[in-house]
């Protein structure tokens, strides 16, 4: 039964369309804020914001899914292990499981993790981490150029004063993580090799 304006009628279910369109808008506006958000204020404040989103929107593996705790762990590595701003995950919820942080000490946060993010700029220790880390099912997020062709999966870059990120699809595979589409349409897409 449409419903009455004052000059015209207007369908129902046009008005349905209409408001469940603005309700979806509304949603992923708000939760894609930081996608492509400006390089300002503390980088890595930025960067929590996307690994968070990141989380949110992937599915590990059973093997990754089924490791010894049912936290989803996120293991830093960086070239000063002071830094702090990390531990602003730890304890958030996604899907009914907790954010544990910890800093990359040796080979055990590989054992556990299932993001592991690389603060560094160490060539050689982000390919020798790679390296272990292969096959494990982890989401593995870098900011250094030629972070996808090493094999990791995000690779975070500027462009244009703007934080964006790479995913490197034949990784993501390789490593059994699905990603919604809400991250592909907002990501350069590259293949294992390519940048």
């Amino acid at each position: 039964m449409p419903i009455r304006s004052d000059k015209q009628l207007v369908p129902v279910s046009c008005v349905r369309w209409i408001a469940a369109a603005l309700l979806v808008w509304m949603i992923l506006g708000q939760a894609w804020s930081a996608w492509a958000g400006p390089v300002t204020g503390r980088e890595y404040d930025v960067k929590m914001g996307f690994i968070y989103n990141f989380a949110k929107f992937i599915t590990w593996p059973l093997e990754a899914d089924d490791k010894e705790s049912r936290d989803i762990v996120l293991c830093y590595v960086a070239d000063d292990p002071s830094i702090t701003v990390f531990q602003k995950l730890d304890g958030k919820t996604i899907r009914h499981r907790k954010i544990k942080v910890v800093a990359f000490q040796d080979e055990n946060c590989i054992e556990q993790s299932h993001i592991l993010f690389f603060a560094t700029q160490d060539e050689k220790h982000i390919q020798e981490i790679l390296e272990q880390a292969r096959g494990r099912g982890i989401l593995t997020i870098g900011e250094v150029e030629g972070f996808t062709q090493w094999g990791g999966v995000i690779n975070f870059f500027e462009e244009l004063n703007r934080l964006r990120f790479k995913v490197n699809l034949t990784a993501a595979r390789r490593e059994g993580l699905k990603m919604s589409s809400q991250i592909l349409v907002s990501a350069q897409i590259v293949e294992e090799g390519g940048e």
